[in-house]
């Protein structure tokens, strides 16, 4: 049995220099898998919502985004779509606005089956949420100027981030594994974190768990995760009190001006 393999060179629009990378997709690989591929392959995190264009039809999330007129992104395959020299756009983070040109540089038969690769690349992927590509325009001038009014600030949140990184090893890189992890994360139930958790999150506010769950999936998650860390935070200070309370209502009185105890402040 045959197998097609579509060579995609995707860069990232209004980026100088070019921010790119060279994957290898099989052409069964569904559009939702090119959104994941690209996902990894970038370094971007799926925090956002997305989109093809080909063709003028658009493709993506039509479980999540329904907001907009969509094609299933999981129902049509490369080899459905395109062929060599073929182009289309994928977008991502409709806020930034990410715009990826994608072009199908060759199409090549092979006899086994083959796997999603990254073969080349050049350039860091932006920091997600800096602003699309005029942000990180900024981005980048504060970073190399100490002079900038947004040098210091921006240098903290960017924590470390080096415009000019890019590895791969020799090979190129597997990306299936990561792939396969980036859908589960997307993939898991819409309440599961924001279960009941012993307990915890049942008092929830109702306006805020639906707030919570209209998120993307990684955003989502994330969010939920700083919820029930605070709420965990709340526990045991309660617990703490409680403890507090239960042993001043235990020990002896004292006089008037003796030690006492006081709940904490926060």
């Amino acid at each position: 049995m045959s197998h097609k393999i579509f060579e995609l060179d995707v860069r990232l629009r209004g980026i100088e220099p070019a921010i790119w990378r060279t994957l290898e997709m099989p052409g069964s690989s569904s559009l939702e898998d090119v959104h994941f591929a690209i996902q990894v392959a970038m370094g971007w995190t799926n925090s956002h919502l997305h989109q093809f264009d080909i063709n003028g039809t658009h493709y993506g999330m039509v479980d999540v985004d329904e907001a907009a007129e969509l094609e299933d992104e999981r129902a049509y395959s490369l080899e459905d779509l395109v062929r060599r020299g073929s182009s289309f756009v994928y977008e991502y983070d409709f806020g930034d606005g990410w715009e990826h040109d994608v072009k199908v540089m060759k199409v090549t038969t092979v006899s086994l089956a083959p796997h999603a690769r990254c073969t080349a690349g050049a350039r860091a992927c932006p920091p997600e949420d800096c602003g699309g590509p005029g942000g990180y325009a900024n981005l980048l001038q504060a970073l190399v100027n100490p002079k900038h009014k947004e040098h210091q600030s921006l240098v903290e949140w960017s924590d470390g981030f080096e415009p000019e990184r890019f590895t791969l090893p020799t090979k190129g890189k597997g990306l299936r594994a990561e792939m396969a992890e980036l859908k589960k994360l997307a993939n898991d139930d819409d309440g599961d974190e924001l279960g009941e958790s012993g307990g915890m999150v049942t008092d929830l506010p109702k306006s805020l768990v639906e707030s919570v769950l209209a998120l993307p999936p990684m955003a989502r998650a994330s969010m939920a995760a700083l919820i029930a860390g605070s709420l965990a935070d709340e526990v045991e200070h309660a617990r703490s009190v409680v403890q507090q309370v239960m042993s001043a209502a235990r020990a002896p009185k004292r006089g008037r001006h003796g030690t006492g105890r006081k709940r904490n402040a926060r």
